[in-house]
């Protein structure tokens, strides 16, 4: 009886299942069915054809293209469309079940869903994946992780994160490029091919699903918003309104407005399409306003023409157009506004001798043509009230377009007080390029000959260069140059210069810069390149460090008088570069200036480098490989180590202070608890405080904050007692002094005279100097007199004798 009810309830689980199964495969079908009727195949994926999840198993897949095709075969089914709907079925199927053509369609995405994108070759491939669907688009912006962060700034922003390989996103290109070229000038219109960019789009950008297509309202100041709607023109152009609408306003006027300012009156509501006027008004904002005339009193006033749409007046100036076209009123008005200063070369110098004599207000320039029209001239003229500005005919000024280094107008440059020009790099918000150029005095644009003499060390002072070659782009680099330059307007010894090369000019960036821009630090005679990728704080810290480092540059004699221990008054920490070293060696003379830089504070140490490559000498014959060695003081021996294994600055700055200084003690639980945490029954106040380095080997930061620690301890002059814990090796160490991040520094002050109790204050580590600003006063109320060696005024009050370097 028990085997019979067991096996009349595996039946009954059995028939359960199938019919679970039965009506999720009927739930499948009706799904498809309902595709089929009112969805593109194009525009759906091969698991939707055929109504499947992409978990679906190969046997689901086979049951449910068996179904379908029974529904649209062409036996039962004679129309064009079932017939259509059934190749496409098959063709679903054929790819789904083999599972090599399965995972490529999951990676690549059909060959057959976008003909225009067949990239059955590996150059086709190679392509898609390198340059995405919007390579070299005029009007969509081809986005970068690196390119990200200088390209967001305010105004209107449209970004689709795609995958050329994803039908939807092959689907939505040409509306996107359609979109971006009607919205040019009012919404940025980018796109970012996260096939190639993926670390970009999931780690920072969170990207889950192609395509996301997110809006900006508010550039780089606010959050962004989802388009869950249609891919289609229409749907993204309604979307992108919705924003436009909240930020300019058509007015219906009842009466005609004063001339003193520019009107345009738009003669219904009904003659030029609510969207394409909305942008008009975009366009115009703060330059025209645009109005709406319903009356037809007010109408035949301003025209008796019954075809004219447009009426624009402004003081004397009247102009009737009859145009419906966005484009072409557009150009109408601004054709109508009253034409700007033109600059031609006589005017040009006066402009340019007046800004050197002591003028202060600068001048932005326009180059123009005929093919161009200067709406955005005078949209800039409304944004700077306060500036002056002028246009340059390249038609017929097309040798000083030259030599002003214009390639082809539309363009734009600035002329700053002091005399100095610099011209904007192609496709920049031209609004933040005026904010900072006009301000940074110190940077030029550079003519050949300015970059020859530079180059070949004929000028004084430090040129910081930043060297683009025809076809690279340096437009993310332009931005943050600029404003590092104004950090250096102050400084008469530090000039910025641009040369960004055209076909003409290549010859000269190729000397030094191949396939992309580079910025380089030429101090008299002597290069330095800049290899970072931060182009803002890192750039500066690297200025500054070639400015402040002076010449840390040895020649034989130099090397062969600290090798005589007799004559050695410093301790030398060197760096010996072979000849044949190439770029490694380049970035290990930014790793020397790191560590010479760090080390400035003792007085006791200098810092050098023998670079073979530029100081050719005998002594270079027997250096094989790049090596840094560490000269005591008055001590014929020395400490080497290979710059192969410790090629970063702070990793050679901890080998460096362990011989510089001996003082700083490695502690165990043992030795840590016997002279650092251990009581005294009798105080006698000769025991010293103890300063305690906790660290992880794990931790970059600890290597790069343990130099500062340990010059800040030098300096202490054995004020305190100096130790180092690891605690990954002396884990119950820093759990029972409560450890929670590292590095961690604690100053441990014992019981004297002054306290009863010991105490233990937790120092935050940061530079040596902040350290010792944080440490002295709590040694002063401590104890004073351990402040003797290192405070004339204490040494003279206490008159003891103190340890001396």
């Amino acid at each position: 009886m028990i085997a019979l009810a067991g096996l009349f309830n595996y039946k009954h689980l059995l028939e359960r299942q199938n019919l679970k199964n039965n009506l999720k495969m009927l739930k499948l079908i009706v799904i498809s069915c309902f595709l089929f009727g009112a969805v593109n195949l194009t525009d759906v994926t091969y698991y939707e054809i055929l109504g499947v999840t992409k978990k679906a198993s190969a046997q689901e897949i086979r049951q449910a293209y068996k179904k379908l095709a029974v529904k649209y075969h062409p036996d039962k089914n004679p129309g064009e469309d079932e017939q259509e709907k059934f190749l496409k079925i098959t063709e679903a199927y054929e790819t789904l079940k083999d599972p090599d053509k399965r995972n490529n369609y999951d990676l690549y995405g059909s060959f057959s869903s976008a003909k225009k994108y067949d990239y059955r070759s590996q150059s086709e491939y190679n392509n898609l994946y390198y340059n995405g669907l919007y390579h070299n688009d005029p009007f969509v912006d081809t986005l970068s992780g690196a390119s990200w962060k200088n390209y967001m700034k305010d105004g209107f922003y449209f970004i689709n994160f795609y995958s050329p390989f994803c039908p939807p996103c092959q689907n939505v290109a040409e509306h996107w490029k359609k979109l971006a070229e009607i919205y040019k000038g009012i919404v940025k219109v980018g796109a970012v091919n996260c096939k190639y960019h993926n670390s970009f789009c999931y780690n920072n950008m969170r990207i889950g699903s192609y395509p996301t297509l997110l809006f900006y309202p508010n550039g780089k100041k606010g959050n962004y918003v989802y388009h869950n709607g249609d891919r289609t023109l229409d749907a993204l152009d309604e979307f992108v309104m919705m924003f436009l609408r909240n930020a300019v306003h058509v007015p219906t006027v009842v009466q005609l407005r004063s001339t003193d300012k520019p009107m345009a009156y738009v003669l219904g509501a009904n003659r030029i399409a609510k969207n394409a006027l909305t942008r008009i008004a975009f366009h115009l904002k703060d330059v025209v306003t645009i109005a709406i005339v319903e009356d037809d009193d007010l109408r035949s006033k301003l025209a008796s023409d019954d075809y004219t749409t447009v009426v624009f007046r402004y003081k004397n100036i009247k102009r009737e157009i009859e145009s419906t076209d966005e484009k072409e009123i557009l150009r109408e008005i601004v054709a109508a506004l009253p034409k700007i200063e033109l600059v031609g070369p006589e005017k040009l110098k006066d402009i340019r001798n007046s800004l050197r004599t002591g003028y202060k207000k600068s001048w932005v320039l326009f180059f123009s043509s005929k093919e161009e029209n200067s709406l955005q001239l005078h949209q800039m003229i409304a944004a700077f009230p306060h500036i002056n500005f002028g246009e340059i005919d390249c038609d017929k000024w097309s040798e000083l377009c030259a030599s002003l280094h214009v390639p082809s107008p539309p363009a734009w440059a600035v002329l700053k007080r002091g005399g100095a020009y610099q011209r904007a790099p192609p496709n920049v918000n031209v609004k933040d390029f005026i904010l900072t150029a006009s301000e940074a005095l110190k940077l030029h644009t550079l003519s050949t000959s300015d970059f020859q003499r530079i180059f070949e060390g004929g000028d004084s002072g430090v040129w910081v260069l930043l060297v683009a070659p025809q076809g690279t782009k340096w437009e993310h680099i332009a931005d943050p140059f600029t404003r590092a330059s104004l950090e250096y307007n102050d400084d008469e010894n530090i000039n910025f210069g641009i040369l960004a090369c055209t076909a003409h000019t290549d010859q000269y960036c190729r000397q030094i810069a191949y396939n992309q821009p580079v910025i380089i630090i030429q101090k008299g005679a002597k290069r330095h390149a800049y290899n970072g990728r931060d182009y803002e704080n890192q750039l500066l810290d690297f200025i500054d460090m070639i400015v402040e480092s002076g010449d840390l540059e040895l020649n034989e004699k130099q090397v062969l008088e600290i090798l005589d221990a007799s004559s050695r008054e410093h301790a030398w920490l060197v760096a010996y570069l072979p000849a044949h070293c190439g770029s490694f060696c380049d970035d290990l003379a930014y790793e020397w200036m790191i560590v010479a830089k760090k080390l400035r504070p003792l007085d006791f140490v200098r810092v050098g480098v023998l670079n073979c490559a530029r100081t050719p000498a005998a002594f270079c014959t027997n250096i094989r490989a790049a090596t840094a060695r560490l000269y005591p003081i008055a001590s014929g021996q020395h400490y080497s180590v290979s710059l192969q294994h410790l090629s970063q600055a702070p990793y050679i700055l901890e080998w460096a202070l362990g011989f510089i200084d001996d003082s700083v003690q490695k502690l165990n639980w043992q030795t840590f608890s016997k002279l650092v945490i251990a009581e005294e029954l009798n105080p006698t106040g000769t025991k010293k405080p103890w300063l305690v380095y906790f660290h992880s080997p794990r931790c970059y930061s600890c290597y790069e904050k343990f130099s500062d620690f340990a010059v800040a301890g030098i300096l202490l002059n054995n004020a305190v007692q100096l130790g180092k814990v690891n605690c990954v090796t002396e884990r119950g160490v820093c759990q029972h002094e409560q450890i929670m991040s590292y590095p961690s520094l604690k100053l441990y002050l014992s019981r004297n005279q002054r306290q009863r109790f010991s105490t233990v204050v937790t120092i935050q580590v940061r530079d040596y100097d902040m350290m010792l600003q944080e440490i002295k006063p709590l040694l002063r109320r401590y104890d004073e007199s351990l402040l003797a060696g290192i405070e004339p005024s204490v040494r003279k009050s206490f008159d003891i004798k103190h340890d001396e370097f």
